[in-house]
């Protein structure tokens, strides 16, 4: 059955009349140049014996907006979650805080923040929550909850106060290290060997998802709506749940396979899921009919991470290199071609896009050697970084307002976004 594209369009608001109309055109009469030098002495005069108005100035044009990579993932839903997550962020403390001029002081060495791990325009660093003994593997902030969860290498989920940052509950999991953790509206779902576990924060309901081998670790989640959850595996093996929210319980759906390499990233675009591998391909599976459409030799090493974006696909990977994929022109939409490379210089470890406080698009680019850089899109430049305590392989922006990171000592870092103020000349 052919496909109909219909064009929507907004019905128009009749137009109002306006005050001082004069006949045809809307153009008034000319002023009487005898009445403006005081002696006309015509009665009645055709013409005006008045100032005319200046005519209004014209109607600003729209102003059209630049073709930004948009994340509809990463767009703030309405009700301020953005406003309400700032308040719950532990402020970071300052001795020179009462000292602080009223306006904002000149930057220096590019934005620097006190503390110095946090440098740029329109973002600044809020708190440093220790207390894993390995690298974290996962940061989420689940919906309508004050608590943020964290995952680790060391074997086990913490709890972290949003009010005061201070860590309320260490579970330690059962199956060892902790793969991936992501959240899924209240749900908190933890990748470990052999299963997925899920948490709900309001009801406190447990599951065991089973799926994976036994020994098998969950090496990346994905949970970008409310319905499908996929699980890569070290064997190379995406798994699929789908949530039944009526019995609050998650149904296998599939198991893809294909990748003969361990699959690190996922990512989900309209109908489709994308994932990477460590032997550097990226494979496209459609969700309807769970096969794969499409594979692409995307990088010469790992697949570090993945993105969609509104007509675009990102991929990261250890060959230190962030590529922007799109569709061929007049081809089908999988058909995809590297459109931009960005060569980083360093092993790139994560990826992931939002928008600042301003509604304009960002890019994080993690990288190996522990910084983690702000760069504005589409135009990729460097506004500024976050310097993480080894290299950060978690950069959550899912919450509205806030940058959680995770790095490899174990130390979770919180980056709030403020407007923008550009830097004094």
């Amino acid at each position: 059955m052919a496909v109909v594209q219909q064009r929507l369009s907004f019905p128009l608001a009749p137009a109002q009349p306006r005050r001082g109309n004069h006949g045809p055109g809307n153009m008034p009469p000319p002023v009487c140049r005898f009445w403006k030098y005081g002696h006309c002495n015509r009665n009645p005069c055709r013409f005006l014996h008045a100032d005319v108005a200046p005519p209004p100035p014209p109607a600003a044009a729209a102003v059209k907006k630049p073709n930004t990579w948009v994340n509809p993932s990463s767009v703030p839903k309405p009700g301020g979650g953005e406003a309400k997550l700032a308040s719950r962020l532990p402020p970071m403390k300052r001795p020179q805080d009462d000292a602080r001029p009223a306006s904002p002081p000149k930057r220096l060495g590019g934005g620097q923040e006190p503390g110095g791990w946090c440098v740029g325009d329109g973002f600044c660093g809020v708190a440093q929550l220790k207390g894993h003994a390995k690298a974290v593997t996962g940061v989420a902030l689940p919906e309508g909850s004050d608590k943020l969860f964290s995952g680790s290498l060391d074997g086990t989920v913490r709890v972290w106060d949003c009010n005061t940052g201070q860590c309320v509950h260490v579970a330690p999991i059962q199956e060892g290290e902790v793969g991936s953790l992501v959240s899924m509206g209240p749900w908190v779902l933890v990748g470990v060997r052999g299963a997925v576990r899920a948490l709900h924060t309001g009801t406190g309901k447990e599951l065991r998802l089973r799926g994976p081998a036994a020994a098998t670790m969950v090496t990346a989640l994905l949970a970008e709506d409310d319905e499908h959850l996929f699980a890569g595996t070290e064997d190379g093996v995406v798994y699929m749940w789908r949530m039944d929210q009526g019995r609050h319980c998650f149904d296998e759906v599939a198991a893809l396979t294909g990748h003969e390499k361990a699959v690190v990233s996922l990512a989900q675009g309209k109908g489709t899921l994308y994932s990477g591998s460590a032997d550097g391909s990226v494979r496209a599976w459609d969700l309807e009919s769970r096969r794969c459409i499409c594979t692409l030799a995307a990088h010469a090493s790992s697949v570090t991470a993945l993105l969609c974006w509104e007509q675009v696909l990102l991929s990261s990977s250890d060959d230190a290199s962030v590529k922007v994929w799109r569709a061929k022109p007049d081809r089908d939409d999988l058909d995809l071609e590297v459109h931009y490379v960005h060569a980083e210089g360093e092993r790139v470890v994560a990826i992931d896009g939002t928008h600042d406080a301003d509604k304009k698009p960002v890019l994080m680019v993690s990288r190996g050697d522990g910084i983690v850089r702000v760069y504005d899109l589409p135009s990729m430049k460097n506004r500024g970084h976050i310097r993480c305590n080894g290299e950060a392989r978690t950069v959550s922006l899912r919450s509205p307002g806030a940058v959680f990171t995770g790095d490899a000592s174990g130390e979770v870092r919180v980056v709030k976004w403020t407007p923008r103020v550009e830097a004094e000349v």
